[in-house]
């Protein structure tokens, strides 16, 4: 009797198990021995760095959880699939991605025009949407993007800091910005605008350049005419460092502001001038600052990665890699946290819970409400890059 009731204890457990399994493995993207990301990036063209990099440190924080066992035995995987920085192009990737149904959750948008594409339909399935390289506010909107998980400070908080920055300690009054012409550059002259309003003043002068030609000579003239203090550049690396470049050829000695989408050291290394007076935003901590415990354990993952697969990422530890391991590492944490049902329900209530992330001494943590992890904004003086000397305040 007693061995009768053993096996069926036995039993009960193993079909108990399997049903936790089955319910769990029902997910899109989970099998028994693995957990499906998706990503749609920017892995060519103009910003081909940022993207590649931006993986480079997600897929190290991968691999960091799966050289440690994984997430209950399952390894995490990375789908990524090249966008060009092409809202036309993200949108075939997320249709591919939802009809498919072969990720767990998406990761990871470079780029504003593409994410802004991709949001609206992951949205209608409330496909998880995490971790983007843009600061837009419209992904910051919790009741039109319940299913968007942002880590990083937007562009609102990137811009204000800058203003206040430019006003306050540079007496600047007088205020211009170049942009590229698309969602990027609409959401940013809006936070440029709200931040100034703050100040009482406005934007004195503006130009636009299409994303695809990149021809940005003429809009330097159109700052030229307006006796400027300081300009804004809501560009990508390539733009900024022409409009900089034609600026100072023309004797123009005007302050810029960059945000946080365009590379210190890509920058440096294309400007035919000085760098003085040129300001950007950063939205993390220092890549090259190893006295933070993140940073040190960043390094210590990316070489272990390297070891093992040295085509995967490139050899370059940079903004946009520790960035991507921010990401990584937050979504390794939240699976962590998930009860045994492994829902996209489920996922987004835990990653989106009060409680804090803590991720070495990096702390990610929502609001009630909110969809928005971090407002951590520093100013890089660029004139100091090579200690990612922060600006005098």
């Amino acid at each position: 009797m007693a061995a009768t009731i053993s096996r069926v204890a036995a039993l009960f457990i193993v079909l108990t198990a399997r049903a936790a399994f089955d319910a769990s493995a029902a997910a899109p993207g989970v099998t028994e021995n693995s957990i499906v990301f998706g990503q749609s990036g920017c892995f060519s063209g103009s910003c081909g760095y940022a993207g590649n990099q931006y993986r480079g440190g997600i897929l190290t924080a991968f691999h960091e959880s799966n050289s440690a066992g994984g997430i209950n035995g399952r390894q995490l995987v990375l789908l990524a699939l090249d966008d060009g920085y092409d809202p036309d192009r993200a949108a075939a990737n997320a249709d591919r991605f939802v009809a498919d149904d072969e990720v767990f959750a998406v990761v990871g948008g470079v780029g504003t025009p593409t994410t802004e594409r991709m949001a609206s339909i992951f949205r209608e399935e409330m496909i998880p949407f995490v971790g983007h390289l843009t600061g837009a506010e419209f992904l910051r909107e919790v009741r039109r993007y319940p299913n968007v998980v942002n880590l990083r400070a937007g562009y609102s908080e990137e811009t204000r800091r800058l203003v206040e920055h430019f006003v306050e300690n540079l007496n600047a009054r007088r205020f211009g910005i170049i942009h590229q012409d698309d969602s990027f550059g609409r959401t940013v002259i809006t936070s440029y605008e709200d931040a100034l309003r703050a100040f009482d003043l406005s934007i004195l002068a503006k130009a636009a350049y299409s994303r695809h030609s990149h021809a940005v000579h003429s809009t330097v003239f159109v700052m030229e005419k307006a006796d400027l203090d300081v300009v804004l550049l809501a560009t990508t690396l390539g733009p900024a460092a022409e409009v900089i470049n034609t600026s100072r050829s023309l004797g123009n000695d005007y302050a810029f502001g960059l945000l946080s989408f365009v590379d210190t050291g890509l920058l440096e290394a294309s400007l035919d001038f000085s760098d003085e007076r040129i300001f950007l935003t950063r939205v993390i901590p220092d890549f090259a600052n190893e006295s933070n415990a993140l940073v040190r354990r960043f390094r210590l993952a990316l070489d272990d990665y390297r070891n093992t697969d040295p085509e995967v990422v490139e050899d370059v530890v940079s903004l946009f890699s520790l960035e991507g391991y921010i990401v990584g590492r937050f979504i390794v944490e939240v699976l962590k946290r998930m009860p045994n049902e492994m829902s996209r329900e489920v996922f987004l209530t835990t990653a989106l819970s009060r409680d804090p992330v803590h991720i070495d001494d990096w702390v990610i943590a929502f609001d009630e409400g909110s969809n928005a992890g971090s407002d951590y904004v520093r100013i890089v003086d660029l004139s100091g890059y090579y200690s990612e000397r922060e600006a005098a305040e």
